[in-house]
């Protein structure tokens, strides 16, 4: 009887870590792995876990050969020795109990335990895992060989979009970050899908001054507003020549410079097209350390504005708002200017930052 017992414990142990194994290596996150590989206690331990985890092949087939070698040897065994100890009568439902015990004790309850846990399990899994690897070497070495013959060409697909987005939801549900942290993540995914004139600020709300009027006429409009960065034009709006800063408007104006065109001290302006994607538009201003450019229509025509702010205001998901600002969404506000023309104050148009 001792040996029966023995043999059912022994079964019913292997198996059960074998499942506790095989869920916390599916269950474990690779970012978890990361930040420990990082530095810490645990760094060793993570980095090792990291490479069986891009090679998941190698310890799910260990796993699977010991957990069938531990399943069928103690079948048999035990039910070897149950024919000889027990009467005729038990052994119908020895082998339900102990059909019902591997499925409970070394199946479900190990692999929730696993999923469940794995940031407690996978350090005490780690070496485990490597003696069992090198303890069945001589199978492992078989086993791969028909393996690499039938995902031959194949490989792991990367982790998508989608996927991403999905994690962060699912971190914003479980409380691992918070609903603005989830929807930066989103914002910043799907910030390559996203056009530029769907940020910019349009035409109609663009405050934009006459490249000959002098620094002395400007900053009356321009203190009026509290904008930093505004675009000068020669002729009419459709020809913007580049934008002036309001800090070098001050700055010419306590150096006796009041009577000089804004042409003189305007900088150079961006032209991009309404079709790029924020993405690029984020890189380039980062790249050149701009701010602001003008969006061109598919005729070459001034379709509006953009700037830093529209592209942080993107990535925040909400508006950006001073003390200054008078209108909170400005393509908004376009939309109603069309509506009614005469519905906006100081005529009709808006100054941007």
């Amino acid at each position: 009887m001792g040996i029966l017992l023995l043999v059912v414990f022994l079964t019913l142990g292997i198996s059960g870590l074998c499942s506790l194994f095989e869920a916390t290596l599916y269950s474990t996150r690779m970012g978890a792995l990361e930040a420990a590989s990082s530095g810490g206690s645990l760094s060793h331990l993570a980095k090792r876990f990291i490479n069986m985890k891009r090679q998941i092949d190698v310890p799910i087939a260990s796993i699977l050969i010991l957990n069938t070698i531990a399943n069928t040897a103690g079948a048999t065994i035990a039910g070897m020795y149950a024919a000889e100890i027990l009467a005729p009568q038990f052994a119908v439902p020895f082998s339900i109990l102990f059909t019902l015990g591997i499925l409970f004790l070394s199946e479900i309850l190990p692999k929730t335990l696993g999923a469940v846990y794995w940031r407690r399990t996978w350090p005490l899994i780690v070496w485990p895992l490597i003696m069992i690897r090198y303890a069945l070497q001589p199978a492992l070495v078989v086993t791969q060989a028909f393996t690499r013959i039938l995902t031959r060409g194949q490989s792991i697909s990367p982790v998508t979009e989608d996927e991403i987005i999905a994690m962060a939801r699912l971190g914003e549900q479980s409380g691992e970050i918070s609903p603005e942290e989830s929807g930066m993540v989103r914002n910043i995914i799907e910030l390559e899908n996203k056009h530029v004139r769907e940020i910019m600020t349009p035409r109609p709300v663009i405050f934009s001054l006459d490249a000959q009027i002098t620094v002395a006429e400007a900053l009356p409009q321009v203190n009026a507003r509290g904008f930093t960065r505004i675009p000068i034009y020669e002729e009419d709006r459709e020809h913007i020549v580049g934008y002036v800063v309001f800090q070098d408007l001050s700055a010419a104006r306590t150096s006796n410079l009041s009577h000089t065109p804004l042409r003189d001290i305007a900088k150079t302006i961006s032209f991009i097209s309404e079709t790029v994607n924020c993405l690029t538009l984020l890189t380039t201003f980062l790249k050149f350390r701009r701010h602001i450019a003008i969006v061109s229509d598919e005729y070459g025509g001034v379709a509006g504005l953009v700037t830093l702010e529209d592209l942080i205001e993107t990535l925040l998901g909400a508006e950006i708002v001073d003390e200054t600002d008078r209108v909170v969404d400005l393509q908004q506000s376009a939309r109603q200017h069309r509506q009614n023309p005469h519905g906006l104050g100081g005529g009709g148009t808006m100054a941007i930052s």
